[in-house]
C-alpha cells in the first residue's frame, strides 16, 4: 500500500473519531430539532452533515465536469490532429501527381484536402493553378480568390489571379488585380509593375506603359539599385510612343523623343531610323540622311545603307546613293556589307562591270552569303559565261536556297526576309541584324600558323 493511501486513511480516522467526540459531548444540542416548515423538521447533527455533504459534492462536480471537458478536447483535439495528417498526405499525392503531369488525379487529392480542411490555403493556390492548367478558369479564379480571403495579406494568390485572368483574356480584371498588389505594398512591387507593363505593351498601349516605367526606374533609384536592367524597356516604350506621335502626323513630338533616344543609347538601331523619317516628313531630307549616316557609323547596321538608297534613288539621284555608299565602304573598318550594298546598287543602275568589281572583291572574305552568288551568277548569265553563272547558283542552293539578304534576331536567331524594328518572338527592339558570318582569319582566332619547310633544305 502506498504511503499516501495510508496518510488518507489515517486522516480520516482522525476526523470520524472527533466527529464521534464532539457528538457525544454535544449529544443533545445535535439532536434538537430545526423546523424548515410545513411540519417538516431535521435534527442538527443532519443538517450539518447535509451542508458539507452538498459543500463536497460542488468542487466534486466541477471537476468531473472540467476533467469530461478535457477529454473531450483531447479527443477532438486527436481527431483534428489524424484529419490533418490525413489532409497532408492528400496534399503531398496531388503535389507528385502534378509533377508526374496528372493533372486531373492532383485535382482530386487538392479537393479531398479541402474537403478535409476547406481554408487549406496551399492546397487552394495548388488546386487553383491546376485548374488553371485544364483551362477551368473560372474554377481557378474561385480558388485563389478563397486562397487570397485565407491570407489577407499573402500576395501569392494575388498574382495567381493575375495569371488566371491573363490566361482566360480578362486583361482588365488582371490590371485591377495588379493595382490592387501595388496598393499593398508599394515599395516591393516591381514584380507587379513590371506584369502591369507587359501586358500594357501587349496591348499597344504605350501611354500606360511609360507610366508603369516611369514609376519602375523611380523605385529603383530610391532603392539605391540602378535601372541598367530597364533601359532596353525604357528605349523600346519611348521608341513606340514616337513611332504613335508619327502615326497621329506630330513628326515634330517624335523628333524630340527620338533625339534623346539616340543620344542616351546610339546603338539604338530604330530611334536612329525613325528620327531621319521624321525629318524626312517635315521635308528636311539632307539632315535626314544625315542621320542615317550617323546612324550607320555608330551601328554598321545596313538598314541604313538600303534606307539611304531608296531615298536618294526615290528623289531620282542615283549618283548621291553611289557616293554615299562609297563613303560608307572607306569610313567602314570592315567593308563587306557597304561593298555588297554598292554592287548590288550598280546592278539595279544596269553598271554591270562596276557591280562586278565590288562582288568580287568580297568573294573571297565570306562564307556564308546567298545573295552574293545570286547577283554573280546573274551577272555571269548576262555576260553569257553560263559555266561560271551554273556555279554561282550551285552555292546558292547548297548554302541557303534564297536569293535576297537574310535579317535574323540576334536574341532569339527568328529569321525575317526584311528588317524590323521589333522581334515579336522574343519581345526585343534593336536585336535584328543582317545574317550572315565572315571569314575569320587564323590569327584572330588565337591560332598562330605553323613553319612550313622546304624540302630541299629543310628550313623555314
Amino acid at each position: 500500500m502506498k504511503i499516501r493511501t495510508v496518510l488518507y486513511l489515517m486522516f480520516g480516522a482522525v476526523i470520524v473519531a472527533v466527529l464521534v467526540i464532539l457528538y457525544v459531548t454535544n449529544q443533545q444540542t445535535l439532536d434538537s430539532k430545526i423546523l424548515l416548515g410545513h411540519g417538516i423538521a431535521i435534527p442538527v447533527w443532519f443538517a450539518l452533515l447535509l451542508a458539507s455533504a452538498v459543500s463536497m459534492l460542488v468542487p466534486l462536480l466541477f471537476g468531473v465536469l472540467r476533467d469530461l471537458r478535457r477529454m473531450l478536447g483531447d479527443l477532438t483535439a486527436r481527431r483534428q490532429a489524424r484529419s490533418l495528417q490525413e489532409a497532408e498526405e492528400r496534399y503531398l499525392r496531388g503535389i507528385e501527381s502534378m509533377l508526374n503531369g496528372r493533372e486531373e488525379k492532383a485535382l482530386e487529392h487538392f479537393d479531398a484536402v479541402l474537403a478535409i480542411d476547406p481554408n487549406h490555403f496551399e492546397a487552394l493556390l495548388k488546386g487553383g493553378e491546376v485548374l488553371r492548367a485544364l483551362r477551368r478558369y473560372g474554377e481557378a479564379i474561385e480558388y485563389h480568390r478563397r486562397a487570397a480571403r485565407v491570407k489577407e495579406g499573402d500576395l501569392h494568390p494575388l498574382y495567381s489571379l493575375v495569371s488566371d485572368y491573363e490566361e482566360s483574356g480578362a486583361l482588365d480584371n488582371a490590371k485591377g488585380v495588379l493595382n490592387r498588389i501595388i496598393e499593398l505594398d508599394p515599395r516591393r512591387s516591381l514584380a507587379a509593375c513590371r506584369k502591369y507593363r507587359a501586358i500594357c505593351v501587349s496591348e499597344g498601349d504605350w501611354e500606360k506603359a511609360w507610366e508603369i516605367q516611369q514609376r519602375l526606374e523611380k523605385q529603383l533609384s530610391e532603392m539605391g539599385r540602378a535601372p541598367k536592367s530597364e533601359k532596353k524597356h525604357h528605349l523600346g516604350i519611348r521608341y513606340m510612343l514616337s513611332r504613335r506621335h508619327l502615326e497621329q502626323g506630330k513628326p515634330r513630338d517624335a523628333i524630340g523623343i527620338l533625339r534623346r533616344l539616340v543620344t542616351m543609347e546610339p546603338a539604338f538601331v530604330p530611334a536612329h531610323l525613325a528620327l531621319g523619317q521624321a525629318l524626312s516628313a517635315l521635308r528636311q531630307p539632307e539632315e535626314a540622311v544625315e542621320v542615317w549616316e550617323k546612324g550607320y557609323e555608330a551601328t554598321a547596321h545596313p538598314v541604313f545603307l538600303s534606307t539611304i538608297e531608296d531615298h536618294y534613288l526615290g528623289q531620282e539621284q542615283p549618283r548621291r546613293a553611289i557616293e554615299a555608299l562609297k563613303s560608307a565602304i572607306w569610313k567602314s573598318k570592315k567593308d563587306i556589307i557597304p561593298r555588297f550594298f554598292l554592287g548590288k546598287l550598280y546592278y539595279r543602275l544596269e553598271m554591270i562591270d562596276e557591280a562586278l568589281q565590288q562582288f568580287s572583291q568580297m568573294k573571297g572574305r565570306v562564307t556564308y552569303f546567298p545573295a552574293l552568288h545570286y547577283y554573280l551568277a546573274k551577272i555571269m548569265e548576262r555576260q553569257g559565261d553560263l559555266r561560271e553563272a551554273l556555279k554561282e547558283l550551285e552555292l546558292v542552293l547548297r548554302q541557303a536556297e534564297v536569293l535576297k539578304v537574310e535579317y535574323a534576331c540576334s536574341t532569339c536567331a527568328r529569321k525575317y526576309s526584311a528588317w524590323v524594328d521589333y522581334c515579336d518572338r522574343c519581345g526585343e527592339w534593336n536585336s535584328v541584324v543582317v545574317d550572315f558570318q565572315e571569314e575569320r582569319p587564323i590569327e584572330e582566332l588565337g591560332i598562330s600558323t605553323a613553319p612550313v619547310y622546304t624540302a630541299e633544305t629543310g628550313e623555314p
